[in-house]
């Protein structure tokens, strides 16, 4: 009992300050204007124990940057020193409420950098504790789900996020999970996250996850208390548990996760993409390729439902589908996709990396956006 009353304090506080209306400039805004670049790629050996997974990683990055861009976005979404100090230490007793083996990795990744658990655990919850419809000041990604004139199925994602975008893109890395020497399934991420945002299984499917603003912070409370889980280690387990679209399709719907979000998924041919929406503790509904009778070869997700019009001040789907449009499902390739996810406004200066993804052909390749517009 006492565990859910921590989980309902560290919620509220949280959700009561975060994501002020106006964020600081990055401290460091030198990567704005370069080309786009390959994210480095690192191993995670899961027949490690959890606490040793990422400690490769660590030893060879830059701990000092590490720890002032993790302060940096902790500051912007925790305002108060006084108040980031109590979560840190509500938070530093994993067991109660974070499941294994993601509570060992932080510890791990905590023991390897030197960075304080709770702000390990903050970093990797912030999303659940600030996606609801009255708090976000920024609504960007954008995830694709597309198929060529052979008939597989090729996913693309920007991720977007207003909060210190400079800083995310000098710490987003690619993620190959391994087991018994070989590629179990591969994701991107940032330094410090252990969630995952995307991510891919060869030869079975591939997932993205676009942030969805609905509901409120006491729902993704009661989510949290009944045993909803954590929304991007549901992404990672189901990467890591489902052998094929199918399962992962059934996994995504059925799993109830703390906060609203939406799911987007693709298998390897045919029809087998999909946009799967969340609500705190429930799916509110499943979007399937091919059900658009207008553009039935492909699926575009932003931030809002599919049944509603985008804001104008925000039409980045509109955009997009022109694009997918324009090129045609003969044309249409890894490379046609990249393009369009790098037409603005689909890009944009929020604009941290750019995966596309295909489980059909085996392929997972994520550039950093150093080249996005700078920040306005």
């Amino acid at each position: 009992m006492e565990s859910y009353f921590l989980i309902m304090f560290a919620f509220l506080l949280v959700g009561v300050f975060a994501l002020p209306e106006q964020f600081e400039k990055p401290f460091d805004t030198n990567n704005v204007g370069k080309p786009a670049a390959p994210a480095k790629t690192y191993i995670v050996d899961l027949d490690l124990a959890p606490s040793e997974r990422w400690k490769n990683l660590i030893e060879g990055y830059d701990l000092t940057y590490l720890k002032q861009g993790l302060n940096q976005i902790i500051d912007a979404v925790v305002p108060s020193p006084e108040l980031t100090n109590v979560i840190q230490r509500i938070l530093g007793d994993l067991d109660k409420f974070i499941p294994e083996p993601y509570a060992d990795e932080m510890r791990g990744l905590s023991d390897s950098s030197g960075i304080p658990l709770g702000q390990i655990v903050l970093i990797n919850l912030i999303y659940d504790f600030t996606a609801y419809a009255s708090n976000s000041s920024s609504k960007a990604c954008t995830s694709i789900v597309t198929r060529n004139k052979l008939g597989q199925i090729i996913q693309g994602r920007n991720l977007d996020y207003e909060l210190s975008p400079s800083v995310l893109r000098n710490i987003t890395i690619q993620v190959d999970f391994q087991q018994n020497g070989k590629t179990a399934y591969m994701g991107t991420t940032y330094v410090g996250y252990i969630g995952l945002i995307t991510g891919y299984r060869p030869g079975a499917f591939s997932i993205s996850g676009d942030e969805r603003d609905s509901g409120n912070i006491w729902f993704n409370i009661l989510a949290a208390l009944e045993g909803s889980h954590f929304t991007f280690f549901t992404e990672r387990r189901i990467l890591q548990e489902s052998s094929d679209y199918v399962s992962a399709l059934n996994q995504v719907t059925n799993t109830p996760t703390i906060a609203p979000v939406y799911f987007i998924l693709g298998g390897l041919k045919g029809n087998e993409g999909a946009i799967i929406v969340k609500n705190s503790k429930t799916t509110e509904a499943v979007i399937r390729l091919g059900e658009n009778f207008t553009h039935p070869w492909f699926i575009v997700e932003t931030n809002y439902d599919p049944w509603n019009k985008p804001p104008k001040s925000d039409d980045r789907r509109d955009a997009a589908i022109a694009s997918l449009v324009k090129i045609g499902e003969k044309s249409m390739n890894r490379t046609e996709l990249y393009k369009v996810l790098s037409t603005p406004p689909v890009f944009n200066d929020q604009t941290s990396y750019t995966t596309i993804m295909s489980a059909a052909q085996s392929y997972y390749h994520t550039m950093v956006r150093y080249d996005a517009p700078a920040l306005k």
